[in-house]
């Protein structure tokens, strides 16, 4: 079994993962326009950290989101866990996505204990939503392979200039003139991967599975959501559980009606059984859409409704898609 745990989130919401879901579970959105217009020269509509200025850009802006949230730490957590031990996975956009360049982004940033984190990425996985599923995958072989704890940071900011030009050009931001669309935001996570939980609060992964969709949000390919529904049907698998027994489900679906679609075949494709209710709790409601954050916010919200007792059931199912792209992935959680 695989266990993780949050250690710091920085949101558009929030600067800890108890503020940041309580916020989420709230509804309290964070939305505002931003320092940039669409291609009918409207403002676009997002949701930023405030504690970094708007005029901090690119990978200035991602290297703010590193500083955040590793200045977050909770002291008691930052002085518990063997930070020179544990192999650190970092996550990031698609590589086709047009952004900053990471390049310097951990230029003198330090661990809790000191020890730099420049020169510690053990690996590096641009696979943009499903980054955090596919960096839980390889953090199970580095668990095999002897390591005590895997570290997994997850940054992304769709705030960008070049990401939202893309976005616009493709026809999938939220605009004045496409209704159809997502929201843009930012965010940062750091999660620890162990074998034993290492913190007070955690969420253990029964389950986990990785996919790939020829049908994208930017082709014509023939839709069926093949890609989530096999990763959605190993995750079960891998759980020994069936999809009716799932009490509630995750998703970083953002506003594209694609999205809402492939959530909804990936269900059916899967469910043998009928049960009243499975709810869909989407953190992109509040926060937009956080990119390569997004799959460990889901993570760090279900360790926080297990953890403080408002989860309406034992088991929860999350759900990535990187809908420009192939990627998808699912997984299958408990307390």
């Amino acid at each position: 079994m695989t266990v993780v745990s949050c250690v710091s989130l920085v949101s558009p919401v929030g600067y800890s993962a108890a503020a940041t879901c309580a916020a989420l579970r709230a509804g309290i959105a964070a939305f505002e326009e931003l320092d940039y217009r669409d291609r009918m020269a409207m403002p676009i509509r997002g949701a930023r950290v405030d504690a970094i200025a708007p005029s901090r850009r690119g990978r200035e802006r991602l290297r703010m989101l590193a500083r955040l949230v590793l200045e977050h730490i909770e002291p008691d957590i930052g002085a518990a866990l063997p930070w020179a031990q544990m192999p650190l996975i970092l996550c990031t956009r698609d590589k086709e996505t047009p952004g900053a360049q990471l390049n310097g982004m951990f230029s003198d940033l330090r661990f809790p204990d000191g020890s730099a984190v420049n020169g510690r990425r053990t690996a590096h996985i641009a696979a943009g939503q499903t980054s955090s599923f596919a960096a839980l995958m390889q953090a199970r072989k580095m668990l095999g392979e002897g390591a005590p704890a895997c570290l997994v940071l997850a940054i992304d900011s769709l705030i960008d200039a070049r990401t939202l030009a893309w976005l616009d050009r493709h026809v999938r931001l939220k605009t004045s003139e496409t209704t159809d669309g997502l929201i843009p935001g930012e965010a940062a996570c750091l999660a620890v991967v162990s074998h034993r939980p290492m913190t007070p609060r955690h969420v253990a992964v029964r389950g986990l599975g990785l996919g790939a969709e020829t049908a994208t949000a930017i082709n014509e390919e023939p839709f069926r959501a093949n890609g989530l529904a096999g990763a959605l049907k190993t995750a079960l698998a891998e759980a020994r559980t069936e999809m009716h027994e799932v009490a509630f489900r995750f998703s970083d679906v953002s506003g594209e009606s694609y999205a809402f679609e492939e959530l909804a075949l990936a269900q059916v494709r899967n469910m043998r059984k009928t049960r009243p209710t499975q709810p869909i709790w989407h953190p992109a409601d509040c926060i937009g859409d956080t990119g390569a954050a997004a799959g460990l916010i889901q993570l760090a919200w279900a360790e926080q409704a297990f953890g403080r007792g408002y989860a309406p059931g034992d088991l929860a199912a999350l759900h990535s898609s990187s809908m420009a792209f192939a990627g998808r992935a699912a997984a299958i959680v408990s307390a």
